[in-house]
């Protein structure tokens, strides 16, 4: 069995006279309890009474009730505000005090946001009152803030209510005046420092105030342990505390954090990793964690509960496109395939919008139940029903009715059995939901967004610590951990920039002011002598105390701070509790993975037409992930147009012109104004037709920078074209069905001319950046033009790219004679080009045909022929695992 957190018989006298002890913090408390009710149950006793031992602020709200309950005037004339209400008081203040903030040199006045001010004006205000800071002060020393303290005084005096600072001036003076009894000890138990208010308070409430004073460990050793980094810190504390515990399943182990409120993911996962490798097994029963961790979590980072507040963001108009992603494959709601779920987000995704609309997410996700069936469409339109039945504005206690019931039939929490910590979580929603209430209060109606942005603070403020067994590792911060007794201790963030803890003073507040009256963060010298404290703390709370420090954050070297100079370096080359033993690797399988499986077209589809050999040329392996496996990654969302968009733009305009003009001749036969004409036509027509697909993108402005840019784009471009010889387009975004070495292919040819001697030219629009190099060398990078060419059943004259941007508009390609295209020549056998076009027709043969090849007989490898191609497919990296097979291969020649 393990001891207790705490030494009682530092307190069994204290106890056995009934004296009252107060600890700064409910966690100390519990454990004083605990540890006298296993004292007592040593000494076989089958019942006693409860210690007083209470945290300061539970036995405040109990003499609160005192005051209550005989009546006490002052208690009775108002009723004190929750942390939530405070804070919307102090935004109507702010908004009413109609005060603009003036920049240092005193010239530009800036308006106030109330939402960015509040929580700094309601923090200045409570270190006032807990200083005891005089009207007369505020309103010489920070007069911007009096005005705000001024206006929020009368907004409290409107609803009847009072600060936490007011409810314990109040207790202190009803012990003043003896309407509370006074008793006679207080005894004070791990404070590390008191604010004048609180400490006038506990002087009236007892003639006798003690402190529980630091007892050293018996045969205490202490060293100091140096890190690289932070993250190298945590996981040789975690490594430390998991061997101790190994070692010794009943000992106690402390862990000491200075920021784990900000650390407490990492520290988890590591945990975790540690002592519950099986935690994330979806086949495995959930258990307990066998650590405890003082930081909770915010509420609303909990997965119940962030699940419904994500939920109910689907009653604003537009979400953010990663916000309805992660509603999909949320399994907190509705009784949905995961199959479906996946492939309405793939859906979703090829929108490739910033903010889709929320109709367009309900839109896909009928689309795809149409096909694969489910019941998620019919939960979303309930929910849209509820929304439209929604007034402008209500009570708070009416939105909550409305949120309860679309919760309702969107399913949540889902229909798997909640697990402890989740059923928790669950319980305190609906402790949330009564606090909720409790903003009407102030008698104001509020609208949807309001009502849901208060939920998300309210979720935010509150705090979650689910309920676990006692365990040997403990997980504290620097107040959590005060007071408590360890068999072994480690203690980390002892650097000089974090420990004492640097400045941080209010900001509303002066900072001269705040230094002569010793308010928190404020004032070196008391920060100091609050970090000797915490060390000597430290040094009293287990026989073997390990304090860690980084060297380094980043690029910036670190120091060990001066309070641990004379500590010693711990003198070993591992750590104390961990093993020096490596265990033997085991032998594996080496299995060869440049190979897979040969293409079989009866058993097996495959789609990609002529990317299969453009990625088979630059990463074989990449070629079968997206061709075989379908590994293929969804576009992704732009603020504006993509360059895909911009050239399926032009694509379509030039199609609907060459429809109409359909010949070179009627091209040359408009004069300027009609050509201009017939451009802004069309691009007009286009547009529009795309501003129905991008609503949330074609707005009056974006349209009419778009239509010029298209005209002057397509008027450049058709100059050009009046230069070539006599031709006729005979082919537009022609589809071609076919193969080629054995592999199926779909291409869209974009235009086919013909010249007035038969011959017939491919041409493949460009808005971006071409290069016809890409087509050559033994492995094509952009073999399309060349499959075009090889597949077509009409003999092919040339083929071009015709490259249309801003600034440079041409023709490049190869041709089978001189002047079929401007700037299109024969091949010259330089540059690795073949010497002839009969030369070069054979090389693209023999070379795609090579790769054809290669791509059925799966090979395979992990081989990047490209420079950029590694680049340019680097969401594929997960799958190849190129990183690491690149540093494997450095480290051999390394070591080599």
């Amino acid at each position: 069995m393990m001891r207790p957190l705490f030494d009682i018989a530092s307190l069994r006298e204290e106890i056995e006279r009934g004296v009252q002890i107060l600890t700064p913090n409910q966690r100390l408390a519990s454990k004083i309890r605990q540890a006298w009710g296993m004292a007592q149950q040593q000494q076989n006793q089958s019942c006693w009474a409860r210690p007083a031992v209470d945290a300061i602020e539970s036995w405040l709200d109990e003499q609160w009730q005192r005051c209550l309950d005989l009546g006490y005037p002052s208690a009775a004339a108002g009723y004190p505000a929750t942390p939530e209400v405070e804070l919307m008081l102090w935004e109507r203040a702010i908004e009413t005090s109609n005060e603009s903030m003036v920049d240092l040199a005193g010239e530009t006045a800036v308006s106030l946001q109330p939402g960015n001010f509040a929580r700094q004006a309601k923090d200045a205000y409570t270190i006032a009152q807990r200083w005891q800071m005089t009207d007369a002060q505020l309103t010489e020393e920070a007069p911007q803030l009096w005005r705000w303290v001024d206006a929020f005084r009368g907004e409290l005096a409107r609803h009847r209510l009072i600060t936490p600072a007011d409810k314990v001036s109040i207790i202190c003076r009803a012990f003043r005046e003896q309407v509370l009894e006074p008793l006679p000890q207080i005894h004070l138990c791990a404070f590390g420092s008191l604010s004048p208010l609180y400490l006038n308070l506990l002087e009236q409430a007892s003639g006798t105030l003690t402190q529980q004073q630091p007892v050293k460990a018996a045969g205490q050793h202490a060293c100091k342990y140096p890190c690289y980094g932070e993250q190298q810190e945590l996981e040789a504390a975690v490594d430390w505390a998991s061997a101790k515990q190994q070692a010794d399943p009943e000992a106690r182990i402390g862990i000491i954090i200075p920021e784990l409120p900000k650390l407490r993911p990492s520290v988890e996962r590591l945990l975790r990793q540690q002592l519950q490798p099986d935690y994330q097994h979806p086949e495995l029963p959930r258990t307990p964690p066998p650590y405890n961790l003082s930081a909770g979590l915010a509420l609303s980072e909990t997965p119940l509960v962030s699940t419904a507040l994500l939920l109910l963001e689907l009653n604003r108009p537009q979400l953010p496109l990663e916000t309805f992603c992660r509603i999909l494959n949320n399994p907190f709601w509705t009784d949905t395939d995961p199959e479906l779920r996946a492939e309405a987000e793939l859906q979703l995704r090829k929108l490739a919008q910033l903010n889709p609309r929320s109709s367009e997410f309900r839109y896909r996700v009928s689309r795809v139940e149409e096909r694969c069936g489910g019941t998620m469409s019919s939960r979303l339109e309930k929910f849209e029903t509820l929304r439209r039945e929604m007034p402008h504005s209500a009570s708070y206690q009416q939105w909550l009715a409305h949120f309860s019931a679309q919760l309702d039939v969107l399913g949540w929490p889902g229909e798997r059995t909640l697990d402890s910590i989740e059923y928790q979580q669950q319980q305190h929603w609906l402790n949330l939901l009564e606090r909720y209430q409790q903003f009407d209060q102030l008698a104001q109606p509020a609208t949807l967004f309001q009502a849901l942005r208060q939920l998300q603070q309210l979720a935010s403020n509150m705090v979650f610590q689910p309920e676990t067994p006692d365990a040997a590792i403990q997980v504290l911060g620097l107040l959590e951990g005060a007071g408590l007794r360890f068999d072994n201790l480690w203690v980390m963030g002892l650097d000089d920039r974090r420990w004492p803890q640097p400045l941080t003073p209010n900001p509303l507040l002066p900072f001269a002011l705040q230094r002569a009256l010793k308010m928190p963060k404020s004032c070196p010298q008391q920060e100091l002598q609050l970090a000797q404290a915490q060390l000597a703390g430290f040094l009293s709370a287990a026989p073997d105390v390990i304090f860690s420090f980084s060297q380094f954050d980043g690029d910036q070297p670190l120091q060990p701070s001066e309070l641990i100079s004379d500590i010693p370096f711990l003198n070993t080359d591992r750590l104390p509790g961990t093993s020096t033993q490596v265990p033997a690797l085991a032998q594996l399988e080496t299995v060869d993975c440049e190979r897979a499986p040969p293409l079989n077209l009866a058993d097996e589809t495959i789609g990609g037409g002529t990317g299969i050999f453009r990625h088979q040329a630059t990463c074989p392996f990449n070629a079968f992930a997206i061709h075989r496996l379908g590994a293929r990654q969804p576009p992704q969302p732009n603020l504006g147009l993509s360059p895909l968009e911009r050239g399926n733009l032009v694509h379509e305009c030039l199609e609907r012109l060459w429809r109409q003009l359909q010949n070179q001749q009627q091209l040359a036969a408009l004069d300027d104004n009609s050509l201009r004409q017939l451009v802004s036509d069309t691009v007009r027509t286009t547009l529009q037709t795309q501003s129905k697909m991008r609503a949330d993108l074609f707005g009056p402005a974006f349209t009419t920078i778009e239509q010029q840019r298209l005209e002057t784009l397509l008027l450049d471009w058709l100059e050009l074209e009046k230069t070539r010889p006599p031709f006729q387009v005979i082919e537009l975004e022609n589809t071609l069905h076919s193969e080629y070495a054995g592999i199926p292919l779909r291409m869209t040819i974009d235009r086919i001319d013909q010249l007035e001697n038969g011959e017939q030219l491919v041409l493949d629009y460009k808005t971006g950046s071409a290069s016809i190099s890409r087509w050559l060398g033994e492995r094509p990078e952009d073999p399309q033009m060349p499959l075009y060419l090889l597949t077509r059943e009409q003999p092919t004259a040339a083929i071009a790219f015709a490259q249309i941007s801003a600034g440079e508009q041409k023709f490049q390609g190869f041709a089978e004679s001189a002047h079929l295209l401007p700037g299109v020549k024969t091949p010259q056998g330089k540059k690795g080009e073949p010497e002839s076009w009969e030369a070069l027709c054979e090389h693209w043969q023999q070379a795609l045909r090579a790769l054809g090849e290669e791509f059925k007989q799966g090979y395979a490898p992990v081989v990047f022929f490209s420079p950029t191609a590694r680049r340019y497919q680097a969401e594929l990296e997960p799958l190849n695992r190129a990183a690491e097979l690149i540093a494997e291969n450095d480290s051999e020649e390394y070591g080599s």
